[in-house]
Parts: C-alpha cells; structure tokens; sequence
C-alpha cells in the first residue's frame, strides 16, 4: 500500500514539474521579452575615439642587437575605437531588430526599442580620425621615449630618421590604419638595456596625446669576429633596413651575401630582385623576383606572396608592355 501511495505521489509531481515548465515556455514565448541586463552596461555614452599606438624594434616587441648595427622602430596607429563601436552597433542592430519585432506585436516596450534605436544610432557611424596637415606630416608628431628601471622616461636621441615615403596626411577609420618606420644605419648605442615608448601628439583632427606600450631593446658590444649564424642575422637585418629606407645599395649588397650563403634564400633573391628595380634594371629585378616566388612556394605551397607578384606584374609590364 505505502509503494502504491509513493508511486501516486511521484506522479503528481512529475506532472506538477511538466506544467510548470510548459507554462514557463509560454510565459517567453507570449509575455513580455527581457532582454539581460548585461547588454545595458555599455550602451550609453560611446567610446572616445583616439588613435591606438603600438611599437616594434627591428620588427619585434623585443629585440637584441649589436651596437653600431642598423636599428629601427616601426610605429602603427589606427582607429581600434571605431572596430570596438562598429561591433557595438552590430550587436545593438540585432536587438532593436527583436525589440521592434516584438513592439509590432504589442508584447514589448516601445520606450526600450526607442532607447537601443538611439543608442544604435550613436555607435554606427563612430568618427574618424586625420592625421597631419599639408604643412606638417603626421610623423613629425611621433616622439620616442626612454624609460629606465625606475621607470622615468626622457625622450629618446638616437638620431633616427622617418624610412621611405610616408603618407603626410592619413585617415583613420575602422578599416584603415598607417605605419612609419624611423631608424639609423649604424645606430650609436651604449650596451644595456632599456625600454621604448612612442608618443603621438597633437597632428591633425587628433588633439590629444596617447602612447605605446614599451618595448625591449638589448644593445650588445659587437665582438670582433662574428660567428656564422650572428654575420647571417646581421646581412638580414642590413638588408631589411636598405628596403625600409629605399636604399637599393645596402638592398644589392646585403641581398648577394645572402645568396651566397644560401642560394635558395628568398630573402637574398628578393632584396636582389628590389636592388635592380629600384636600379630599373627590369630584366634582372624579374629574374629575381621570379626565383624568390619559386622557391617561396615550394617552401610554402599553400601561401602567397602579394608583394613580388606585384612586383612581377610590374615589371611584365614594363618590358612587354602594358596589356
């Protein structure tokens, strides 16, 4: 008798839990819709919109080198403010979409659709940001910074200079961002180590002043007699600052030792390949750039290098003519 009881019992509990959830559903499904409070946290005011910096050293967030060796510090700046507000409006369009859906239908509230619909409307079209003026380009307002141990900064004098040809005036958006490298052929350091900071100041529609994040440079005595691997490293890197600066005589000589030591290096045949076009020797700078591709896609099949066939579509160009 009891297990009979118990069995009823059990029963009606199930079917009390079947109802409940049955109504719960429904209750979603017809009642009101409320959205989670998390979303609210960050739809009033939007973000400022100021550039973001980042710094490499020789193309790294850390880097060795010897003293007297090729140095540079390549800044980035762009508009990572407006990413982060795009993607806001992406996620607030998809709830304006539910609440208006649901406002059609009498079930939710119009004061919260029209609430989300302004702030929707605030984050979709965040501003952008112009860098330099036809008097002053954008890189004159980077300034670089040395920081110690104890952390006290003073601005960094190593005498290094803008690399290429750098757009004067440039416009930050959420798709575009810009990049100056600024280094010295035979940087003059002192053994150590220290940290760099780069600063962008007041150029343009930017006002302000923002900084990177610091990077690690150690400076090493350079020994008299370099070891293989060491003269390999430091050919590379001469080489790579020759490209930077535009300099087709660091890019041929460098890039023939590189050759030398290896004569399958991409990096040889393409420094080569940039020496004579630079020189407008066509003819050569193709055979280069065509033995650089080559062996780049037998080391990596599944990659491509857009710059060299680029550059090869150039320089078809130019000795067969345009098609």
């Amino acid at each position: 008798m009891k297990k009979l009881v118990a069995g009823i019992f059990l029963l009606f509990v199930l079917a009390g839990g079947m109802v409940a959830v049955w109504l719960y559903r429904r209750y979603r499904a017809h009642g009101p819709v409320r959205e989670p409070r998390a979303y609210m946290r960050d739809e009033g005011t939007p973000r400022p919109i100021v550039p973001f910096v980042t710094l490499h050293v020789n193309e790294a967030a850390e880097a060795t080198v010897f003293a007297g060796t090729p140095l540079w510090l390549a800044v980035n700046a762009n508009n990572a403010a407006a990413i982060n507000e795009l993607a806001a409006a992406g996620a607030l369009a998809e709830r304006l979409a539910r609440l208006t859906e649901n406002a059609a239908k009498g079930t939710g509230s119009r004061a919260e659709r029209d609430r989300v619909k302004a702030a929707y409307e605030r984050r979709r079209t965040p501003a952008k940001i112009t860098l330099g003026d036809t008097a002053h380009p954008w890189t004159s307002a980077v300034q670089f910074l040395l920081r110690d141990e104890k952390g006290s900064e003073q601005p960094l004098n190593w005498g290094l200079k803008p690399l290429g040809d750098v757009a004067p005036i440039v416009t930050l958006d959420a798709v575009n961002s810009t990049e100056a490298s600024f280094g010295a052929a035979s940087a003059n350091l002192l053994p150590g180590t220290c940290s760099v900071l780069a600063c962008l100041g007041a150029t343009g529609s930017w006002q302000g002043r923002v900084c990177s994040g610091p990077v690690k440079l150690s400076v090493l005595a350079r020994p008299q007699q370099l070891s293989p691997e060491q003269q390999l490293a430091l050919d590379r890197q001469s080489a790579r600052f020759g490209f930077l600066a535009g300099d087709h005589q660091p890019l041929e000589k460098y890039g023939r030792e590189l050759v030398t030591a290896d004569s399958r290096s991409v990096e040889g045949h393409f420094y080569l390949g940039e020496a004579k076009f630079r020189q407008s020797n066509w003819s050569e700078a193709l055979e280069e750039f065509t033995t650089a591709r080559s062996e780049f896609h037998r080391q990596h099949p599944d990659d491509q290098s857009q710059f060299m066939n680029a550059r090869i579509n150039q320089l078809l160009a130019k000795i067969y003519g345009a098609p």
